[in-house]
C-alpha cells in the first residue's frame, strides 16, 4: 500500500485522528524529543519538522525554542489548516502543505540550512513509495545534506512487527550517512490504546 496524499487527507478529515493533542503517551514522547534536542542542539536557529500533522509537536517546539525559526511541513491540507490555527500565535512558526519526497527531488532546500530536522512516526509510511521509486538513499542523503555541520536529525518511532524491519533499514543507511549520537528506547503505557508500547528516540549527526 502506498501512503500518499489521499490516505492522509482521509485520516485528517476527522480532527486529531491519532490523538496527538489528547494522548498523554504522545505528550511524553514529544517531551523526550525536545529534551534530546536541548541536549544536542540547545540553541537552534532553524528547525524543520517533517510531518507536522495538526501542530501538536510544533506548538511545543515553538514554546521550547522561542528564538528558533520553525518550518512545519505536511502533505495533508486538512492537517495544515488546523496546524496553522493551532500555531496562530506563534510568531516563529511557518506551516506549509507539501510532499517532502517531491521537495527533496527538486532540491528545494539549500544545503546546510537546518540545525534540527525532526521526522517522527512517518518514515515507515514513506517506505513503500521510496522503495518503489528506488529513492530511499536519496531521501536520507537529502536530510543529511540540508543539515548544518553541527545539525541533528531527530526521529522517534514505535516498534511493531511491521515497523521494526523497515526502521532497521532506515537506521542502517543513516549510520552510513552520519553518526548515531543517541539510541534510546522506552516502553510506556498508552492511555488510549490501553497497553504498553515501545518506541525509540534516536539522534543522528553528520559524519565527520
Amino acid at each position: 500500500m502506498i501512503f500518499g496524499k489521499r490516505y492522509f487527507e482521509e485520516r485528517f478529515e476527522k480532527e486529531d485522528p491519532w490523538r496527538y493533542f489528547s494522548c498523554e503517551y504522545e505528550n511524553r514522547k514529544y517531551i523526550r524529543q525536545i529534551e534530546a534536542i536541548k541536549q544536542y542542539s540547545p540553541h537552534p536557529q532553524n528547525i524543520l519538522e517533517i510531518g507536522c500533522a495538526e501542530g501538536a509537536h510544533t506548538l511545543m517546539l515553538a514554546r521550547a525554542f522561542p528564538e528558533a525559526s520553525i518550518l512545519g511541513i505536511d502533505i495533508s491540507g486538512f492537517a495544515v489548516k488546523r496546524a496553522k490555527q493551532n500555531c496562530e500565535y506563534c510568531q516563529n512558526v511557518n506551516i506549509v502543505e507539501a510532499d517532502i519526497i517531491e521537495l527533496f527531488k527538486q532540491d528545494h532546500f539549500p544545503e546546510n540550512t537546518f540545525d534540527v530536522i525532526i521526522q517522527s512516526e512517518l518514515l515507515y509510511y514513506l517506505f513503500p513509495k521510496l522503495f518503489i521509486q528506488l529513492s530511499l538513499i536519496h531521501y536520507l542523503r537529502s536530510i543529511t545534506k540540508i543539515m548544518k555541520n553541527s545539525g541533528i536529525f531527530v526521529t522517534s518511532n514505535q516498534f511493531s512487527i511491521r515497523t521494526k524491519p523497515v526502521m532497521g533499514i532506515y537506521y542502517l543507511i543513516l549510520k552510513h550517512l552520519g553518526r548515531l549520537a543517541q539510541n534510546a528506547e522506552y516502553k510506556e503505557w498508552h492511555d488510549i490504546r490501553c497497553k504498553y508500547l515501545t518506541y525509540d528516540v534516536k539522534i543522528f549527526t553528520k559524519a565527520k
